[in-house]
């Protein structure tokens, strides 16, 4: 078939992506042509290729030129006579494109760019591609929508380029756009600590955020897992409770996310990719990066993160033999545009703050690519409309500025590799690559949820410096500033913390980056508190305190709740009667008050399960024991079915012989003790169930954690209510109670723990987990804290010793973190039969009286009237059972997302 053939064909299917197929049924397979010598230009006498003196002309094929020799607009429509054709022998192979999976021509301006045509070469098909007339640019289709990016192995895909932006209005990131209804003034932050040193970085940060969270500031959630070590834990880089965190705040604060020393390559070989769904999950197209040059000057580098440089798997071309690759880099004008206004919004900012500056600059290449020509002219015209004055700098400009010395701009606005590049050359001006704050920005209102920006610092994982406790924080507080500064109603305290910062970086300490020569470096841990020392003495005018707007629990009926726990343990692998074991022990939890261990403890569990932590398949079983005593193996199940079977045997033998004593080993958490003490004691029984648990509690004297907060629990029966039941942490406090805090993002009060180095602290992310140790029962010396120590000692004896399992530092982990192992938990169940000793009727109604007669004493205050163990729980049982189960906003959504992974929907629920 000949060109005119060729022609009419592609009128018939409709346009040229279709005639390009057309081409490739008819062509023979591997025909390629020559690739034609083009001649240089001459740079006497004038270009050759030039064939106007007309601005663009010579620039492009012909159907794109302007000036002499250029088709008229009419010749260029589809399907005009007055196209010109191709040359017979110069259209390439275009069927192997087919074969190789890659999408369809696009048309426009690219068609004739050899990322589109990966098996032929550049001369070929720019050559071809005349005779294939653009589409017009009024008539072009609406973008793709974008996949996001693989997480599978293979080569990196990064976002596509989104879709465009109607009209050139200004988009700003101000405070209207904050949130879809800006009425609450508290902004909530996701904590994302991630890979390598983010949880190092994040540290310091993580405490001021909490103690502003204190104050009703801000509001706290996490940390939630993400990356590598999400990987290794879940199965997911990103996983759906971590996505549901970051919907439901309106910013995530990151530590990092790359390699980690914890996690093999093998187990998550690509975790960046999680960051890269963030972005494309609330299209965070915008990257400003802010890096402190002393002496009270900032640079701000802004830059686009999506396009351009950064565009989709259609941008990029890699042939599989090796021998040739391409990239497209793609500009369009609203991108461009509302880059600068977001450049421009940064000066304006700092000029009516304490940094007044005002020097915008603008980096490109408009003397070698198009895309420079079309940035500067953009930034140009964006500038005037504002009102700011530019300065346009060609790229090799701008780094030779910034590496020599000379006068650093305010804001230096630029495209998305240039700018990562220009940034780099600015940390490293600054001292360190730790001194730069990176925020990712949506330029717009939320396309998700509520969140508008992640914020973290620009260094990376940084696996080589991780759990060293040396890598320097800073740039991790610079993100923290960067994020407060964003939102109006934490502006303030924003530039506190840039304050901070500034002061740390003139007098010190330092670490290993920026230490001079004769000054020994200081540690992670001692630069982030210099900088909380920092924050704490500026001037108190400075904070903003606004009021905190709480949301209302989630409540569900209980029987609701435990079939729902239930199938959603059965979905994951779990036999249906150790389901229906857990749910019961976590519904006693739920209906008893005891929020630390009720269904909140479900992702968790899952997590494990996942990770085979804690094994679905197999029974415990009674492995030794006669008479009255009894051990059963755990073989690494549910603590659940494997207490609730230690305590059948010891109801049984207590039946038998008076009392039944039973050790468990091998076994993992088993949820509140109570629940057993309680089961025990609603059949006329005195209960003792005890259990060891994973190191986090202090001795008296000790510098680091080695016991567990090992609980007791004891259950009597009562004549005429409910039996009374007495649980307790050997701990000041249980460890459930951190993670509440923790989830919520509230303090603790003082003397329930200590950090690293031994401090009384309020802060929960300084203690849990693994950062200090909880303290024992009674806190300190004066208050006795020895008897609560010893009563730990005594539980660490019954359960781990007599039960022959691991004692201390031996028990794993009952957070379940990646890396953790099998916890191989102890337990203990002990069970009395009163019958034995004579009345148990006797025995029921003396408890009730000794109970009578304490409630009947008269109290220091009237509103608090004397108590005795177990009736608070009790009268929040039967409200509870009225009313339904509340549920805290952050674990209602991390339920939410649990069922959405195991396909069980949650059920009936109700605000309130």
């Amino acid at each position: 078939m000949d060109a005119d053939g060729l022609r009419a064909r592609a009128r018939r299917l409709g346009g040229p992506s279709r005639a390009r197929r057309a081409q490739d049924a008819v062509l023979p397979a591997g025909r390629r042509p020559r690739r034609r010598r083009r001649p240089a230009a001459r740079l006497a006498g004038g270009d050759r290729r030039r064939r106007s003196s007309r601005p663009g002309a010579g620039l492009g094929p012909p159907h794109l030129r302007r000036g002499a020799g250029a088709l008229p607009r009419r010749a260029r429509r589809r399907g005009s006579p007055d196209a010109v054709q191709p040359p017979p022998d110069a259209v390439p192979a275009l069927g192997r494109r087919r074969r190789a999976r890659a999408r369809p021509t696009r048309r426009g301006a690219g068609a004739g760019h050899p990322a589109r045509h990966p098996h032929s070469r550049r001369a070929a098909v720019d050559h071809a591609r005349r005779g294939v007339p653009a589409r017009p640019a009024g008539l072009r289709r609406r973008p793709r929508p974008r996949r996001p990016p693989d997480d599978g192995p293979g080569a990196a895909r990064l976002a596509g380029r989104p879709g465009g932006v109607p009209g050139r209005g200004r988009h700003r990131a101000g405070p209207h756009h904050r949130r879809p209804g800006a009425g609450a003034p508290v902004i909530r932050v996701a904590l994302l600590p991630g890979d390598g040193v983010g949880e190092e970085v994040l540290d310091g940060p993580t405490r001021l955020l909490r103690r502003l969270a204190g104050t009703g500031a801000v509001e706290v959630t996490g940390p939630w897992p993400v990356g590598a070590r999400a990987a290794a834990a879940t199965g997911d880089v990103l996983p759906a409770e971590t996505l549901a965190a970051c919907d439901a705040a309106d910013a995530i604060l990151l530590g990092a996310v790359g390699e980690d020393p914890r996690v093999p390559a093998e187990v998550c070989p690509r975790p960046e990719v999680a960051l890269h769904r963030l972005r494309e999950c609330y299209d965070l197209r915008i990257s400003v990066r802010e890096i402190p040059l002393g002496e009270g000057r900032e640079l701000a580098v802004v830059r686009n993160l999506i396009g351009g440089s950064y565009g989709g798997a259609d941008d990029r071309m890699l042939r599989e033999d090796g021998s040739e690759a391409a990239d497209v880099l793609r500009l369009t004008r609203e991108r461009v545009a509302e880059v600068v206004h977001i450049a421009i919004d940064v000066l304006e900012r700092r000029s009516a703050g304490p940094r007044a500056g005002g020097r915008l600059v603008s980096a490109d290449k408009a003397n070698l690519y198009a895309t420079g020509r079309l940035w500067r002219q953009v930034a140009g015209e964006v500038a005037r409309e504002r009102g700011v004055d530019v300065e346009h700098r060609y790229v090799d400009r701008a780094a030779f500025e910034l590496g020599s010395g000379a006068a650093v701009p305010d804001v230096l606005v630029t495209e998305g590799l240039l700018g990562d590049i220009l940034s780099d050359l600015a940390a490293g001006r600054a001292g360190s690559p730790a001194l730069c704050g990176s925020a990712s920005l949506h330029p717009g209102d939320p396309v998700r949820g509520r969140c508008v920006g992640l914020f973290e610092p620009a260094h990376g994982s940084a696996p080589r410096r991780a759990l060293r406790d040396q890598v320097d924080p800073l740039g991790g507080f610079l993100a923290l500033a960067a994020l407060l500064r964003h939102f109006p109603s934490t502006r303030e305290l924003g530039e506190r913390v840039r304050a901070a910062v500034d002061g740390v970086l003139r007098s010190g300490p330092w670490t290993y980056d920026l230490a001079p020569e004769d000054t020994p470096p200081a540690t992670t841990t001692a630069v982030a508190d210099a900088v909380l020392a920092a924050f704490d003495t500026l001037d108190d005018e400075a904070r903003v305190t606004p009021v905190a707007v709480e949301e209302p629990p989630v409540r569900v009926p209980a029987d609701v709740l435990a079939g729902w726990t239930t199938a959603v343990l059965t979905a994951v692998g779990v036999r249906r009667h150790h389901a229906r074991d857990v749910a019961r022990v976590l519904g006693y939890a739920d209906l008893s008050g005891i929020d630390s261990h009720g269904v909140a403890r479900l992702p968790a569990y899952v997590q494990a399960l996942r990770t085979g932590v804690i094994a679905t398949d197999g029974e415990p079983t009674v492995v030794a024991g006669e008479g009255a005593v009894a051990l059963v193996e755990g073989h690494g199940l549910f603590g659940h079915p494997v207490t609730t079977l230690a305590l059948a045997e010891a109801v049984d033998r207590a039946r038998a012989h008076g009392v039944g004593w039973v050790n468990v080993h091998g076994s993992s958490h088993h949820g509140a003790s109570g629940a057993y003490a309680h089961e025990a004691a609603d059949q006329g029984l005195v209960a003792l169930v005890a259990t060891n648990t994973g190191p986090v509690v202090a001795p008296t004297g000790a510098a680091r954690p080695y016991l567990g907060t090992n609980p007791l629990a004891l259950g009597v029966p009562v004549a005429g209510e409910e039996p009374l039941v007495f649980d307790m942490a050997t701990s000041a406090v249980a460890a459930g109670k951190f993670e509440i805090a923790l989830r919520t993002g509230r303090p603790v009060p003082l003397g329930w723990g200590v950090d690293a180095q031994g401090r009384p602290t309020t802060d929960p992310a300084a203690v849990f987990p693994g950062r200090g140790a909880l303290l024992p029962l009674g806190s300190d010396r004066e208050r006795s804290s020895h008897k609560g120590y010893g009563l730990g000692l005594l539980v660490e004896l019954l359960t781990g010793v007599l039960a022959q399992g691991p004692t201390g530092p031996g028990v794993g982990n009952l957070t379940f973190r990646a890396g953790s192992g099998h916890p191989d938990v102890s337990h203990l169940v002990v069970v009395l039969d009163p019958a034995r000793l004579g009345d148990p009727a006797e025995v029921r109604g003396g408890a009730a009286r000794l109970l009578a007669g304490l409630r009947a004493l008269a109290p220091v205050d009237p509103e608090l009237p004397v108590r005795t163990p177990g009736q608070r729980a009790a009268a929040e049982r039967v409200r509870r059972r009225e009313h339904g189960i509340p549920l805290d906003p952050e674990t209602h959504r991390a339920l939410e997302a649990l069922a959405g992974q195991v396909g069980r929907p949650l059920g009936t629920a109700a605000r309130g």
